[in-house]
């Protein structure tokens, strides 16, 4: 892991950062997830979505939420892919290949997959946050036992 050292100011800037995305991603969760998603999913989704509008990101939980619905998405873009076959048996075909497959998504599965990436994103920058401030506490007690 190649991680740059932060300065408390670019910390700030960072969790400052998880605003914005917290707004997109339940935006996200609305337009194009409660619609998509099994009742109980549904549930935890739309309540995610109510501490993010509320700009609750760094309540204690929040980081598992997001886990378990990236989760559910996940599983549910899965079912939602195919892969598309073509073949090209002609003699002007000088390639290797006949035939290539090309991934596609149903169209409910391709607004799963533009939610999942900005859940994804705040995700991965709250978990940064969370773990730049737990080792500068940890330091601190380090110090200050020493």
């Amino acid at each position: 892991m190649n991680m740059r050292f932060k300065s408390p100011a670019e910390i700030t800037a960072m969790a400052a950062s998880c605003f914005p995305l917290a707004r997109a991603a339940a935006t996200g969760i609305d337009q194009d997830v409660l619609d998509l998603v099994a009742p109980k999913p549904k549930q935890e989704a739309r309540k995610l979505a109510a501490l993010l509008r509320a700009g609750k990101i760094f309540d204690k939980g929040i980081l598992a939420m997001l886990h378990d619905l990236v989760g559910v998405l996940d599983a549910e873009i899965a079912e939602g892919t195919w892969v598309e076959t073509r073949y090209d048996p002609s003699p002007e075909n000088v390639s290797s290949d006949k035939c290539w497959g090309k991934e596609r998504l149903t169209p409910e599965a391709d607004r799963l997959s533009n939610a999942l990436a900005v859940l994804i994103e705040l995700y991965a920058t709250l978990s940064s946050v969370h773990d730049l401030l737990r080792a500068e506490q940890v330091l601190r007690e380090l110090r200050a036992a020493s």
